[in-house]
Order: structure tokens, then C-alpha cells, then sequence
């Protein structure tokens, strides 16, 4: 059996210090992961839900200027059409969207998409066109390790107040910082599946005080899992390890069998700190039973599969299931919310089931790739194999995991979402292709260069109307919110904002 210390090549190099490394992409993954787990602690300035979305606008279309501007001081802009089943999946929302979609705000939630894949690729772009992936992706799991550190040390600290002061409905105070519990399992089926790699590559892995850290943000993350028993980051998760299991094969049992000593880990501390500990001071332990129903899913599902065939296949526009008159009977009298609990039937029935084949295309051109590529560096390259192995991982569980809940709806999940597949198309884009790339000279290397500052700054005007309208949208729902709030008694439902009623049908 291979060794679980298995490490990535060339360590004293591999955080090397870099203007697009240490300049842009650490900074950007530190700025991600405060907003993302910390942002009880910044100022209020729209609400947390509300500035998490801000910040993501501005982060995409910033951070997809900044890529292109990056690519103009590359050699040339080799590999630049490799983005196409990205850019086929971005554009797709934009042109599915052209006649169905009615409303002041239509453009917002389908800009959302579009600039979301579009930027994915434009930094994963560029990234690989300064060969730069492995090390972008040993920064990303440095600071995102560093950070689920911090926040399960902070969450051992909100227990013991919630201990000392008998109150022993943990789920009402852990995990903290989000709206809804569900909202942080989506950050644990993206980042839980890279906090093994903190222990196989890097610097810093055969560092015994980073080991116990990282062991100890592995074990406290499963203990959150299991105290709120979400179900869909575990099922997710499983999805994972099999996936990774079977592309990498033998290479990736360091990855797993670590993953696997974080669960048991997160067993143990679930044992003392949700039974043991309560049943010491308290008559009574509360803890949320796991249970195999579908929580009311079952009539949204039907719901949006409904609504995809109205229009089939092009759907019935963005937003629609905010508007739409009541199709099924069963969801009729269900609970309603902002959205199906699955990104897929929302999308089939929001823009229908091309846009579903669009991304199947795009998800079978990925895994392809993916196979070639690791084919390709089996022999040659093994240790980066294992990096490749965890990103496929958290890919793998955040798209399944997209399949019951709100994966790709919700602010801070989008986030890191987007830092994680960005730097996984990176390496997607190391695979052989077909068609031989020539790199430019001359007079086409200095159109190149105006080409790619052009693209640059039409990205970013266009991402400037798009925030303006954005920013208007809020200022509709947040008047509409007080209305709202005086004449209805329902819960606020989480969309683009926090409240997703609006906007309302005429």
C-alpha cells in the first residue's frame, strides 16, 4: 500500500514568491474565505447575506478584468479557446434567457451565472498560462486550512459559553456565522475534501504543530457535519471519494485514508462533545436525529419538473419560479421557498433542459480531460496527481451535493465555489489537446496583447451596468421587505437576496 505521506515535487519551490501569486491570488482566496466563514465579524454594512452577494458581484467582475489583463503579459495567449465548454455553458444562460425572461431586473440573476462560468474560466486560463496550478492550489489549501482551523477553534469556544451556560441546543448556536446551517455544510462538501492535501503536499506538511492543526479543523468540521446532520454534504461527500477512488485509482488512497482518519476523528469528538459532555451537566441531550426523509423536497421537485415541460426545452424564464402560477397540486399546499432545493430542475426550469444538456456536455468534456490528463501524469508526475485528486473531490461533491440543495444560489458557497473549480480548470486545461497551439511573434503578439485589454475592459463596463442593476434590485426588495413584512406572516425565503419573493407577480 502507498504511503499516506506522499508529497508533492519540487516543495522549496512550490510557494515561490510571484506577482500574480502573491499579489492577486492570495490575497483574493484570504478576502474569499473571511467573507465566506468570518463575516459576523465585519461591518454590517448591507447585512450579512446581502453584502456576501455584493461582494461576489464585484468579485467576479473584478476578478475576471484583472485575469485578462494578467494574460496580456504572458508570453501569448496559448490554449485560449481549451475554455470553450465553459464559455458555451456561461453564454447559454444569456441567450436562453432572450425570450422568455420579462421584469425590471431580468438581466441579475442571469448575469449571475454568466459572469460566474465565465470568470471560472478566466482565471483558471490564467493561471495555466503561467503554468502557475499546482501552486495556486497549495495557496488555496494553505489559507482555506488556516481558516477551517480558526473557525472550529472559535466554534469549541462558542461551546463551551453554550456549556457553562446550560444551554444545550448546540444546532441554535454551531455553527455560527451563516443565516442557515445548510449554508455552511455547503462550505464543508467544498472544502472538507481538500484539508487532507494540507497533510501530503506543501512545505509545511511534515510540520507537527501544522499536522495537529489541520487534524484538529478535519475532526471539528465532521463534528459540525454530524451535530446538524446534513445530510446532503454527507451523501455528497461519499459521491466524492468513490468518484476520486475510481479516476485516480491507487494514487489517491493517501487522500482518502486521511479523509477517512478526519471522519473517525469527527466521530470521537461528536461522542464527547454532543453526548458525553451534555449528558454530564445536562438531565437531557438534544440531538438532532438522522433521518431519511427528503424534508419536504419532494413537492418543489415536482414543482420545477413541472414548469420545465411548459415551456420545454427552453424553459420559463429567469426567475420564474418566484412568479410562476402554481402548477402541481402537491406544491400547492407545500411549504414554499425561494427555490426547488435542487440547482439542476431549477435551471431546467428556469432555462430549460438545453441549458441541462449544455452542462452535461460540459461535465463530460471536463471528466475526459480529466482522464487524459491523469493517464498523462501517472508515471511522470504522481505527487501532483494527489492535488488533482482532492479538487476533482470537492468538484465532484459540490456539484452532487447541488442536487438537493442551494449549492449554486448561495453567496458565500458561490465564493469558494468559484475559487475551487477556477483553480481545477487550471489543470483541466493541462491536458493534450487536438489541435497544436503556436505561440505568437511580432505584430500578432501585440494584437494579442490589444485584444485581450479590450476583452478586459469590456467585461469590466459590462460588469458595471450589471452591478448597477444589481444594486437597484436591491433597493426594490428591500422596500418591497417592509410590505412584505406587514401584510404576511411567511418566513423570508432566501434568493438572489435574502428575501426571494420579490420580484412579485403582477
Amino acid at each position: 500500500m502507498m504511503s499516506a505521506k506522499v508529497g508533492c515535487r519540487n516543495d522549496s519551490d512550490m510557494l515561490r514568491p510571484s506577482g500574480f501569486g502573491f499579489v492577486f491570488l492570495l490575497p483574493l482566496f484570504t478576502c474569499v474565505l473571511i467573507v465566506a466563514l468570518f463575516a459576523d465579524f465585519l461591518p454590517p454594512l448591507l447585512g450579512n447575506y446581502s453584502g456576501q452577494r455584493f461582494f461576489l458581484v464585484v468579485q467576479l467582475v473584478v476578478v475576471g478584468g484583472a485575469a485578462l489583463i494578467f494574460s496580456c503579459f504572458a508570453p501569448n495567449a496559448s490554449g485560449f479557446f481549451k475554455n470553450w465548454p465553459l464559455f458555451v455553458l456561461s453564454f447559454s444562460f444569456f441567450v436562453l434567457s432572450l425570450s422568455v425572461s420579462a421584469g425590471p431586473y431580468r438581466w441579475v440573476e442571469p448575469g449571475l451565472y454568466v459572469f460566474f462560468f465565465l470568470v471560472v474560466a478566466l482565471l483558471g486560463w490564467a493561471i495555466w498560462l503561467r503554468r502557475y496550478f499546482v501552486h495556486a492550489s497549495l495557496l488555496w489549501v494553505i489559507v482555506s486550512s488556516i481558516a477551517c482551523f480558526l473557525y472550529g477553534a472559535m466554534s469549541l469556544t462558542v461551546y463551551a459559553f453554550a456549556i457553562t451556560g446550560d444551554f444545550s441546543n448546540l444546532i441554535d448556536v454551531i455553527p455560527w456565522g451563516f443565516v442557515n446551517m445548510r449554508y455552511w455544510s455547503h462550505l464543508a462538501t467544498w472544502l472538507l475534501p481538500l484539508l487532507p492535501l494540507s497533510l501530503l503536499c506543501g512545505p509545511l506538511r511534515f510540520n507537527r504543530l501544522w499536522r495537529l492543526s489541520v487534524f484538529a479543523a478535519g475532526g471539528l468540521w465532521w463534528w459540525i457535519l454530524f451535530l446538524t446532520t446534513s445530510r446532503g454534504s454527507m451523501v455528497s461527500l461519499a459521491v466524492a471519494f468513490v468518484a476520486v477512488l475510481i479516476i485516480f485509482g491507487r494514487l489517491a488512497l493517501p487522500w482518502f485514508l486521511i479523509s477517512m482518519r478526519f471522519l473517525l476523528l469527527g466521530v470521537a469528538i461528536w461522542c464527547v462533545l454532543s453526548w458525553g459532555v451534555p449528558g454530564l451537566i445536562f438531565d437531557e441531550v438534544l440531538v438532532r436525529g438522522l433521518h431519511a426523509g427528503s424534508s419536504g423536497r419532494v413537492p418543489l421537485w415536482l414543482e420545477a419538473f413541472a414548469m420545465s415541460l411548459e415551456n420545454f426545452p427552453f424553459g420559463m424564464g429567469a426567475q420564474s419560479w418566484l412568479t410562476h402560477t402554481i402548477l402541481s397540486d402537491e406544491y400547492r399546499v407545500a411549504a414554499r421557498l425561494g427555490h426547488p432545493h435542487n440547482m439542476y430542475l431549477m435551471w431546467a426550469a428556469e432555462y430549460g433542459w438545453l441549458l441541462i444538456a449544455v452542462l452535461l456536455v460540459f461535465i463530460a468534456v471536463t471528466l475526459r480531460r480529466l482522464v487524459v490528463l491523469t493517464e498523462r501524469w501517472r508515471c511522470c508526475r504522481p505527487d501532483d496527481l494527489v492535488l488533482l485528486a482532492g479538487f476533482v473531490g470537492a468538484a465532484v461533491a459540490g456539484f452532487a451535493h447541488a442536487g438537493v440543495s442551494a449549492v449554486f444560489m448561495v453567496p458565500a458557497t458561490m465564493c469558494v465555489g468559484f475559487a475551487v473549480l477556477a483553480i481545477l480548470w487550471a489543470f483541466v486545461l493541462d491536458a493534450p489537446h487536438k489541435n497544436r497551439t503556436f505561440g505568437l511573434v511580432g505584430r500578432q503578439l501585440i494584437l494579442q496583447k490589444w485584444g485581450m485589454a479590450t476583452a478586459a475592459f469590456v467585461l469590466v463596463l459590462v460588469g458595471a451596468l450589471w452591478f448597477r442593476q444589481v444594486f437597484h434590485y436591491h433597493e426594490a426588495m428591500e422596500q418591497d421587505l417592509v410590505e412584505y413584512g406587514q401584510s404576511n406572516s411567511a418566513l423570508i425565503l432566501p434568493r438572489f437576496w435574502l428575501h426571494g419573493n420579490y420580484p412579485r407577480p403582477e
